[in-house]
């Protein structure tokens, strides 16, 4: 994953001072944003479960891990969102608060399905 990961900033390097944003049109964009998410998306989820492995070393780590992947994909999707929001001009207090809001039902929605520890309630 920490190879993955450093590819990935690499490759989002090289987009950021090869690609021409003037003239790249919509395939600069895509390329900006998935080299970005892909990143952004190996560095919460290595470093969120390094985190909590440290942390708390007596649980399994594969449930640690699909914990840090869950909460990785909610950021990394705020965080690209709101920068798209920002490219477009459309990031506004309540689009911000709207997409907290959605992310943060969704880890809830996770959290009462399957309970803080992780195991299914009875």
């Amino acid at each position: 994953m920490a190879l993955a990961t450093c590819a990935a900033w690499i490759g989002w390097v090289f987009v950021v001072h090869s690609v021409d944003p003037t003239h790249a049109g919509l395939l600069g964009f895509l390329l900006f944003y998935l080299t970005l998410l892909v990143a952004v998306l190996g560095s919460t989820v290595f470093f969120g479960a390094l985190i909590r492995v440290w942390m708390k070393p007596q649980e399994i780590p594969y449930r640690q891990t699909v914990r840090a992947l869950r909460q990785g994909v909610l950021l990394t999707f705020l965080f690209l969102s709101v920068l798209i929001l920002i490219s477009f001009e459309l990031l506004r207090w309540w689009t911000g608060g709207l997409l907290i809001l959605l992310c943060a039902l969704i880890e809830l929605l996770f959290l009462t399905k399957h309970g803080r520890n992780g195991s299914t309630p009875s």
